[in-house]
């Protein structure tokens, strides 16, 4: 999920998340304080994969802060655990192939500026992006398909004073969501199924670690430590349809992709239409049929999702997406505390790279300001 700053983060009918995601997180928020998103016996350290050549100088510092962060280190480390703990080798290879280079390969379909705005074209005539929407909702800058323009690890985890912005932010959201997506696949097996494992773990931790992948090509850093600006394609972040492209430029199933495309809106209660429109606009730019893909089925009175009875799949992608919940209330906390310190962008960037919004939102409400500014001092002296 990528909530605007200036919007309200808390969905209406989501107030038994706030306590689930404001819990667990608090459960995490004392080894992220320390540095350390996860205890260090739970998952072995393991190197950063390499970053891409030919970053912007923007790109590339972010980059170096997300590497210089034991947090970032941790927490890419349990991704690449739960990425491991995906039992079909294929889909475990391509989540772990993704990670390692999170490349946008859909672009590879459009090499020239003729054919990405023809494309441009036709979603605004379909009416995926509005008609004013720039080339860069679908094609942001530096994307041409063969490379990716920043690491998986150095990516922010939203827009501007929303939720995980800074470098490895994207990392920590993952981390987070995937994490909660095998809670809650376990609950359900406990509550309804008698401890039988029903809900498929694969397409559970594969579908949150997917399913803001393309965050790494929509949200790039700027020369001041701000970040690129995000369109909207089917009334939701670009980043999110961006990414079912990419999930069906990649081979997965239609089983996958509508789980993925379930986490801005669960596939229930009037919102089918939209995830019906995020599947249609993804197979679109990723040069695909929607039907004959195995998304989409005509009902007799228009386009509904292909599977009779959507897979629990995708609603537990939905209610794994609830990160933002607890983290963008940190952020609006935060960043106006931390403009004491130091009025630079890339300053901020460093320390919330190192600590998190959460974890120093968590410190601010129980040891106040002087406890808060001891903690940014020292992770400053750190750095």
């Amino acid at each position: 999920m990528c909530v605007d700053a200036t919007r309200s983060a808390l969905p209406n009918r989501t107030t038994f998340l706030s306590s689930i995601v404001a819990g667990s997180a608090f459960a995490s928020v004392a080894f992220a304080a320390a540095g350390s998103a996860v205890r260090a016996d739970a998952v072995a350290p393991i190197a950063l994969p390499d970053p891409p050549t030919g970053m912007t100088a923007a790109n590339a510092r972010a980059a170096a802060i997300a590497a210089s962060s034991p947090f970032v280190a941790a927490t890419y480390a349990r991704i690449h655990a739960l990425a491991n703990s995906i039992v079909d080798p294929e889909l475990r290879a391509n989540v772990a192939e993704l990670l390692a280079d999170p490349k946008p390969t859909f672009a590879a379909r459009y090499p020239t500026d003729e054919s990405r705005r023809a494309l441009l074209d036709i979603c605004v005539s379909a009416g995926y992006v509005a008609a004013a929407a720039p080339l860069a909702t679908i094609f942001p800058p530096n994307t041409d398909g063969n490379r990716a323009p920043q690491p998986f690890w150095s990516a922010a985890g939203s827009y501007n004073g929303s939720h995980h912005a800074y470098p490895g932010g994207l990392a920590v959201h993952e981390n987070f969501n995937a994490t909660m997506a095998t809670e809650f696949a376990s609950t359900y097996d406990t509550v309804y199924f008698g401890g039988t494992q029903a809900i498929d773990r694969d397409v559970a931790i594969g579908a949150a670690l997917y399913h803001d992948v393309m965050k790494t090509i929509v949200f790039q850093w700027n020369d001041d430590g701000t970040l690129f600006p995000e369109g909207n394609i089917g009334d939701t972040g670009a980043h999110h349809v961006l990414s079912g492209a990419e999930a069906i430029s990649r081979g997965r199933s239609p089983r996958f992709v509508i789980a993925l495309l379930s986490a801005h809106a669960a596939p229930s209660l009037g919102d089918e239409a939209k995830v019906v429109t995020w599947c249609r606009a993804a197979a679109l730019i990723a040069g695909v049929d929607p039907i004959t893909y195995g998304l989409l089925r005509h009902d007799g009175t228009g386009l509904r999702l292909a599977p009779d009875f959507v897979p629990i799949e995708a609603f537990v992608n939905h209610l794994s997406d609830h990160d933002y919940v607890l983290s963008v209330h940190a952020m609006h906390a935060v960043l106006p505390e931390l403009a004491r310190h130091g009025a630079d962008r890339w300053y901020s960037n460093d320390v919330l790279a190192k600590r998190s919004a959460i974890a120093l939102y968590w410190i601010l409400s129980t040891g106040g300001r002087p406890a808060f500014d001891r903690e940014v001092e020292a992770a400053v002296r750190r750095s």
